[in-house]
């Protein structure tokens, strides 16, 4: 199989940062300062890929409740938004480090022109959300047959 090499600038980034983190230790990684991982916003990793009837979208969503998961489409754009919330019982505990992700996040897909926005079909099973999108009938191919005269 041929596969296509994939940007990754978020992957690159957050292995810059912990390289950063190996280099200068708790330096730049102290949570007593104001700007602390949990506050900036977090995006779901995806991967799509295009099979003969349709599209599939599978976003990494650990640690968040299929409840908290709101998918909606509004004209070309597919949007997958939620919350992911933070451990209720903090009490007695002294984090030294707060690295995973909480709060809102969102993320949108520009679909394709010819897709069955209302034959989308939705699962989520391990912290994996997995989106099915049909292409509509004029996008799949069609085969025409050749006919030999004699």
């Amino acid at each position: 199989m041929n596969y296509l090499p994939t940007r990754r600038p978020m992957r690159t980034l957050f292995g810059l940062h912990n390289e950063m983190g190996r280099v200068f230790g708790d330096l730049l990684g102290s949570t007593e300062s104001g700007a602390d991982v949990e506050d900036t916003p977090w995006v779901p990793m995806a991967d799509i890929c295009e099979t003969e009837n349709g599209f599939e979208i599978y976003a990494e969503l650990p640690g968040v409740s299929e409840s908290d998961v709101n998918i909606s489409v509004t004209d070309n754009l597919l949007t997958i938004k939620g919350e992911k919330q933070r451990e209720a019982e903090t009490a007695g505990k002294n984090y030294h480090r707060v690295e995973r992700r909480y709060g809102s996040f969102q993320r949108s897909f520009t679909l394709p022109r010819h897709v069955e926005t209302s034959g989308i079909k939705a699962k989520f099973a391990e912290g994996v959300l997995t989106l099915e999108i049909p292409k509509a009938e004029v996008a799949k191919p069609t085969e025409i047959p050749i006919t030999v005269d004699s």
